[in-house]
């Protein structure tokens, strides 16, 4: 008996392209080029979406790109093997295997910037490099021989941190904590940085050839592709999110986030519906250019890490429906004035302390505000806060 496949018609292609796991709809529109127009015209919906600077998260899947060093020779400093492990270099490399700041990288069309303040002088930066290399090396390897003769005295890492120390011992005391592994693998990081500067000082070809690698992760399986290294990391970045997003309707997403703090990488007129959106205070206004204006957020989780209280006043903050503001413990004194300052119609206003959010939280609606803590930092007296608040409010 003879069985005969009978073509899918394009309306139930949509149909089932429109209810498959976008990484999958990925995977199918790179190996059956036919469907690749229809599979762009079906809006994508995502559940969870992180856009870094090298790397797109998609839902459980992760696609991350970086520069693999190859050795020619089997010794491979511990830490450039780490790094290999992880997927390469998350910055670009010259010739000599140094590092390329990533504020030298061009703005493309269609980027979104989110830090204009970054200036660097390259060769400062090469000569600061080389003096913080070398004194780190120093430092690390006198930590490494204090872990040595602990060990030959028989004694703990914990019995030295307990005292008495020395100037010396108080100088390498926090790498000492590190231990045998981690301290031996940091000198290693910084001698592979002294020796780059070496290649790049006397023109000598280094003893790797690097690659452009596309680590793909879903869960413990990993696949990797690795190509000649003739275009950057950031002109890679901008390719991969082409392929996955660009010429498509609207993404629907549920939840949207960033952790890269300079640039985005991102396809020209692209647009996001979501509901959930956490980033840097920072982000706030470079977000709202690809946004739907059109939706209203359920909740915005904003980490504020910039002295900058302008951001708050957006219409993003405004118009969502739960605001959630977080900081670090050495800004913590500015969440009172993120409190007065920010302009929402939320019914549920949240600051916090991070990194445990329920060491201060605040909630606030147009009737009352209700404040709940546990322990707070000793630096940190509640009522001085709270009386912050009420003055700026006032």
């Amino acid at each position: 008996m003879v069985s005969h496949s009978i073509p899918m018609g394009y309306e139930s292609l949509k149909s089932v392209l429109l209810h498959t796991d976008p990484n999958l709809r990925f995977k199918l529109s790179q190996r059956i080029p036919k469907i690749r127009l229809t599979e762009k015209a079906v809006p994508l919906r995502i559940e969870s979406l992180s856009l870094n600077g090298f790397e797109s998260v998609i839902n459980s899947q992760t696609y991350r790109l970086g520069v693999y060093r190859h050795y020619h020779t089997e010794d491979i400093p511990m830490s450039i093997k780490r790094e290999n492990n992880e997927g390469g270099s998350r910055v670009d490399l010259d010739q000599y295997g140094f590092m390329i700041p990533i504020p030298f990288n061009p703005i493309l069309t269609g980027d979104i910037l989110f830090h204009t303040k970054i200036t660097i002088d390259l060769q400062r930066d090469r000569e600061g490099r080389e003096q913080h290399y070398q004194n780190s090396v120093r430092r690390y390897e006198a930590a490494l021989a204090k872990i040595n003769e602990l060990e030959r005295e028989g004694k703990t890492i914990e019995e030295f941190l307990a005292g008495p120390m020395t100037d010396e011992d108080q100088r390498i005391r926090d790498v000492v904590k590190l231990g045998t592994e981690q301290t031996q693998m940091w000198i290693d990081e910084f001698r592979s940085g002294l020796l780059s500067l070496h290649y790049r000082r006397h023109r000598i070809a280094p003893p790797f050839t690097c690659f452009l690698q596309l680590t793909i992760i879903q869960g413990d399986v990993k696949k990797i592709q690795r190509y000649e290294y003739n275009h950057k990391i950031y002109e890679a970045t901008k390719k991969l999110n082409e392929i996955l997003f660009a010429n498509r309707p609207v993404i629907i997403v549920n939840q949207f986030q960033s952790a890269t703090a300079y640039v985005l990488r991102i396809p020209i007129g692209l647009k996001i519906s979501a509901n959930s959106v956490y980033g840097y205070n920072n982000q706030i206004v470079p977000f709202s250019s690809i946004l739907d204006s059109s939706r209203t957020l359920r909740r915005l989780d904003i980490h504020f890490v910039e002295d900058d209280f302008l951001n708050f006043q957006h219409s993003l903050v405004k118009s969502a429906e739960k605001v959630s503001i977080c900081t670090f413990k050495a800004k913590i004194n500015m969440l009172a004035r993120c409190v007065t300052v920010v302009q929402s119609n939320a019914t549920s206003l949240q600051v916090s302390y991070a990194p445990l959010p329920e060491d201060i939280n605040l909630h606030g609606n147009t009737t009352r505000i209700e404040v709940f803590h546990s322990p707070l930092p000793k630096e940190v007296n509640l009522t001085t806060f709270l009386l912050t608040v009420m003055i700026i409010k006032a």
